[in-house]
């Protein structure tokens, strides 16, 4: 009998749970703007809702913006929920415990180490932060320092500590090399030094200990009550660097601004702010999102990734499948113009269009290996003829070697590696590969260009047909569909990480389930955007139809009721949608269905060729 051998890591550790039926968390791109966990909503609720707050500056921002199960070897399966605010990030790293931490963010930012686990040598190393402290962003604010530029005046694990300057007015300047110059007109008398920690050995002036200790409304256990605002340490930790002014640029004007830096937050005083809004938090959460995430854009400030429907056909070709952007018109316009097939699988998103590719199968340099190319947003917008569009191979099939071979090197190529995944925070790539002789699933860290090492995650023996991965929103489970037993199921498992740095990740599958186990064909599985169902396609009721069940494989309900062969459903961004492929007319063609009752709503294409392969937001 067929059956999975998992690849258990080098360390030999097996997590045997149960998959639970708990909705799987909705990010980072559907509802995001909704709390990830009612924890969350409690702690920024005390401070920031409206009830309490008016006329007061932000303790975390206006609402949260990003969601995801980001990476802590400590928490289970590695992955912890983490939710980013303009001025922070949360987080729970142990669900059982459920207490809501804010990371060392600044601590990270300036050091350019990102903490991995508890330990703190348990880090992925990277460059400082250059994202400036205060002001708009680095294209719009060139003179003000970023986080790098405090390293040699801030402790950091170096013990680094500065004098006691009790009764002092600040002074310093810092600009954006690092270098320390005096400017006496700056020494106000707010700046005043009236505290020294000694932990850290920093010094921190009266306006800034004025506000960290100050009084106000707040909301505790569902009233509102006068109490301190936050628990200082708590919320900023300890300071790591003593206050300096700096020269930043806001909206259009350069201003003074003085900054400290905590282990948590920053905290900024800008004399002509209005009054309520001269002493802030700074963005440390957009800061780090910025660092973490450079490839996924500004979603503070830009509206959700736009994702066009994309689709195969043959109507130029007469014969292999070229990539079509749907017009809504009955038809689309041609993206790819090459000598062999090529087929959309999935995206990587993000909030700046630049940074949007779109993941492609493709035969254009071999008739026979498919290999994995991204299209740049240019060339998935306008085509590949179009000025700036580009496509980039991202696969390769040889063990060895930090890049791959030329496009034209298929020495080393024994088989094809196809239906690539993007993981919804844009760092990882689950994919096919036939590598080794059978298909099986690898993953690897998606670097464009691209750097790094795959790793194979599934070992089945003997070998069998292994096709279309997906993730869930929160990059903690992936679903994929097998023909390992005589006919296609779908297949859920849960993402063990053990370690992930800029060129690798490692993880295992556990947890592993059969969603639709019976003697039909399941297949082409896609997880909604809010990660709480998956759409696929069956032949259980004799023919192949449009169906959705719930993401534990539950409620299973078909959508579509006809002879023809209906398959390859994809979501539409809200998730309140589906494109699929029908022949329903004679020859395939592209529709859109309403999932909450199958009503068919759009026919997307009409013509005499084959429109096949779909793809909308995932």
């Amino acid at each position: 009998m067929n059956r999975l051998r998992m690849l258990w890591s080098t360390i030999g550790l097996v997590m045997v749970l149960i998959v639970g039926a708990t909705p799987l968390t909705a990010a980072p791109f559907s509802g995001r703007t909704t709390f990830a966990d009612p924890r969350f909503a409690s702690v920024w609720t005390r401070t920031d809702d409206e009830a309490v707050r008016g006329g007061r500056t932000w303790y975390w921002g206006p609402g949260p913006w990003f969601d995801y199960g980001e990476f802590y070897r400590q928490s289970p399966n590695s992955a912890r929920t983490v939710q980013y605010f303009d001025k922070a990030r949360m987080e729970i790293n142990n669900p059982a415990e459920g207490i809501v931490t804010n990371g060392l963010l600044v601590k990270e930012l300036i050091s350019g180490r990102m903490q991995l686990g508890d330990d703190p040598f348990d880090v992925s190393y990277r460059e400082g932060s250059d994202v400036p402290v205060a002001g708009n962003p680095r294209v719009a604010n060139t003179i003000a320092p970023g986080y790098r530029d405090f390293a040699g005046i801030a402790t950091i694990d170096n013990g680094y500590r500065d004098p006691s300057r009790l009764n002092q007015r600040v002074n310093t300047v810092i600009s954006r090399s690092g270098n320390l110059s005096v400017r006496d007109d700056l020494a106000k008398p707010e700046t005043t030094i009236v505290q020294y920690n000694s932990v850290t050995g920093h010094n921190i002036p009266k306006v800034f200990w004025d506000f960290m200790n100050q009084r106000g409304r707040v909301i505790e256990n569902g009233r509102v009550v006068t109490a301190p605002i936050v628990d200082w340490l708590f919320a900023m930790g300890y300071p790591i660097t003593d206050p300096y002014w700096v020269r930043a640029v806001i909206g259009d004007t350069e201003r003074d601004v003085l900054v400290q830096l905590f282990e948590r937050r920053v905290l900024t005083y800008t004399p002509d702010n209005p009054a309520g809004y001269q002493v802030e938090m700074g963005n440390v959460g957009q800061h780090y999102f910025q660092w973490r995430y450079p490839h996924l854009g500004m979603p503070w400030a830009a509206p959700d990734p736009v994702t066009p429907l994309i689709y195969a056909s043959n109507i130029d070709t007469g014969s292999y499948w070229e990539l079509y952007r749907a017009n809504f018109n009955g038809g689309g316009q041609r993206l790819t113009f090459n000598n062999g097939e090529t087929v959309a699988f999935s995206w990587r998103r993000s909030w700046e269009p630049a940074q949007q590719y779109l993941i492609v199968d493709s035969r254009r340099n071999s008739p026979n290996y498919r290999q994995i190319y991204a299209l740049n947003a240019i060339a998935a917008d306008s085509g590949e003829r179009a000025p700036g569009a580009g496509a980039l191979r991202i696969s390769y099939s040889n063990n060895d070697g930090t890049f791959p071979p030329p496009d034209n090197d298929f020495s080393t190529i024994p088989g094809s590696e196809y239906n690539a995944m993007v993981s919804p925070d844009g760092n990882l790539m689950v994919f096919v590969s036939e590598r080794t002789g059978a298909p099986q699933l690898y993953l690897r860290r998606l670097n464009i260009p691209l750097r790094g090492f795959a790793q194979q995650i599934t070992s089945y023996d003997p070998a069998c047909n292994v096709e279309t991965p997906t993730w869930s929103p929160d990059g903690r489970s992936l679903f994929w569909v097998t023909n390992c037993e005589g006919n296609f199921e779908i297949y859920r498992a849960d993402v063990r990480y053990y370690y992930i740095d800029t060129l690798y990740a490692g993880v295992e599958l556990v947890n592993l389930l059969n969603l639709t186990n019976n003697a039909a064909n399941d297949r082409f599985a896609r997880v909604s955007p809010d990660g709480k169902q998956i759409a696929f396609a069956s032949d259980r009721d004799g023919n192949w139809e449009i169906y959705v069940m719930n993401s534990d494989g539950s409620n299973v309900r078909r959508l579509t009721n006809n002879p023809a062969t209906d398959d390859a459903p994809t979501w539409s961004p809200d998730g309140r949608q589906l494109a699929f492929a029908s022949d329903r007319d004679g020859d395939f063609e592209i529709y859109i269905l309403n999932v909450n009752d199958g009503t068919v709503t759009t026919q997307v294409t009409q013509n005499t060729a084959q429109d096949r392969w779909p793809l909308w937001a995932q």
